[in-house]
């Protein structure tokens, strides 16, 4: 286990962040800083980096230096994005910040970029078929791929910074403006062929400040409770809405956004025109926002070395084995406590008549299931409720990991809250929630059979005889006492499957 800080510098942020390699070739991101920049202006104008924002950008960068220092950090990468090719004085420019802060910066290619950040897309977001977008102060990027095959790849020289500074003028009506950059970015989009071939199940998968402010404007206008940016999926008329609500507005009221730094609302217009155009021309249906870039990248090949020559095969299977590591493995039984789950999910079928897709809700779930008890032993389903929703998992929709939170916190049948739920109703629908307490009681069954961490029980099998169901269960060694625990459960399972239950 090792601790790792990688700095980044983009033409609108510099980035620091800290991670925890893992000793099972995963990484846990720990902690995240940024400063805002406006190099990006000085790029779009004439290309030399001014005084004023070297000396801007030396003062971040010496905060980062501080807070690595007090970090026990066991090794520092720093790298700038290629936007900084375009610099007429990049090599005083870095050579500055080396001789201030000690930071040596290594200057990616087009490639490098693009490579890193299908690295981070496509180990993070379980998206077969997709058009990576990425979004910069000064360029933008597509790359289409798939089933994890890279098929084109395309660089433009705008991005949200060089659009507005040419298009946004004083006196110029922001609606006016917006619509030109529009105009500006689809008559170049429309020479590119990459977007006539593709299937219909395809989705935009967007990355940058400018797609991370459409998630969050998208979820402020349907009053969304869960902010969650990765993995976020809007429709073709999502996209429309913020765009619509947005091209009307002045600087001032964009800067009074809630949720919307004041960095980013300088360049939102130019960043949902690039956004629009794009999504108009290749007439995608959906957007999905991902909020790793090039950091993750970096971390899965520097953590799991064999992503730089093909994707990971089970993403959330990864990333809850990072959330575990990370943690010393808090539940001794989880892994076990899953295969009795699933076992118990295929068994009770023909009682719970749920669908497959919700096995990955179970997998969460009874992964987390005691997760809570890190907070509080005695209200730890409450308590687990939080850490779920706001856990850092990969591989899950936004859906699933809302419902595997009302798992874990329903594992206690009276403690679900439907005052919680129905602040939810716009991501769940009715019929989840009898599948959120079906769940809750296979998780809790699971855990109970394997109460002690002994994995005695290894096999389950249900027959369903009248009004009861007789589970049998096969063994390694005598499991009385876990066979005891499930019996404690009758109750819950009574309300969740209308049916007795008999553990032999």
């Amino acid at each position: 286990m090792k601790k790792v800080a990688i700095v980044s510098l983009e033409s609108t942020q510099i980035k620091l962040t800290l991670a925890t390699i893992l000793d099972n070739e995963s990484f846990v991101v720990n902690e995240v800083y940024t400063e805002g920049t406006k190099i990006a202006a000085d790029l779009a104008s004439d290309s030399l980096i001014k005084t004023t924002r070297i000396n801007e950008c030396l003062l971040s960068l010496k905060s980062f230096k501080a807070i690595i220092a007090n970090s026990d950090v066991n090794e520092t990468v720093a790298f700038a994005s290629f936007e900084f090719l375009d610099a007429k004085n990049q090599k005083s420019f870095f050579e500055e910040l080396y001789s201030q802060t000690g930071f040596r910066f290594s200057l990616l290619s087009k490639d490098e970029q693009l490579m890193n950040s299908y690295t981070a897309v496509i180990n993070t977001l379980d998206v077969p078929r997709g058009v990576i977008v990425n979004i910069t102060g000064t360029k933008t990027q597509i790359l289409c791929y798939n089933r994890r095959n890279l098929l084109s790849q395309h660089n433009f020289d705008f991005g949200t910074c060089t659009l507005a500074e040419e298009f946004v003028k004083e006196g110029v009506k922001p609606e006016d403006s917006i619509k030109h950059m529009y105009d500006y970015v689809y008559k170049h989009i429309k020479k590119l062929d990459m977007f006539k071939e593709l299937e219909a199940d395809v989705s935009i998968v967007g990355l940058g400040d400018a797609y991370l402010s459409l998630g969050k404007l998208a979820r402020r206008l349907k009053k969304n409770p869960y902010d969650r940016d990765h993995g976020f999926v809007l429709s073709k008329n999502g996209v429309d809405e913020v765009y619509d609500f947005v091209k009307t507005l002045d600087l001032d009221k964009t800067k009074k956004l809630k949720g919307i730094s004041s960095d980013r609302a300088d360049y939102l217009a130019s960043g949902l025109a690039i956004i629009k155009a794009i999504q108009d021309f290749s007439n995608i249906g959906t957007t999905t926002v991902c909020a790793t870039n090039v950091t993750e990248g970096m971390l899965f090949n520097k953590a799991c070395p064999l992503t730089a020559e093909k994707p990971l095969t089970d993403i959330l299977g990864y990333s809850l084995n990072a959330q575990n590591a990370y943690y010393n493995n808090y539940s001794k039984n989880t892994a076990h406590v899953y295969e009795l789950s699933l076992m118990l999910f295929k068994q009770l079928k023909v009682l719970h008549k749920l669908s497959r897709t919700y096995v990955k809700v179970l997998r969460v779930a009874s992964t987390f299931h005691d997760a809570g008890k890190r907070i509080s032993a005695n209200n730890y389903t409450k308590s687990g409720f939080g850490i779920v929703l706001n856990a850092n998992i990969y591989g899950i929709s936004y859906r699933e990991q809302v419902l595997a939170s009302f798992v874990v916190a329903s594992q206690k049948l009276e403690d679900f809250s439907m005052t919680d739920w129905v602040r939810y109703k716009d991501i769940v629908t009715e019929e989840d929630v009898e599948a959120v307490r079906k769940l809750a009681v296979i998780v809790r069954l699971a855990d109970a059979l394997d109460k002690f961490g002994r994995n005695y029980i290894v096999d389950i099998s249900c027959d369903i005889l009248g009004d009861s169901v007789i589970m049998k269960t096969i063994t390694t060694s005598p499991a009385d006492m876990e066979i005891r625990e499930g019996i404690k459960l009758e109750n819950d399972f009574i309300k969740a499957f209308k049916k007795h239950l008999e553990i032999l």
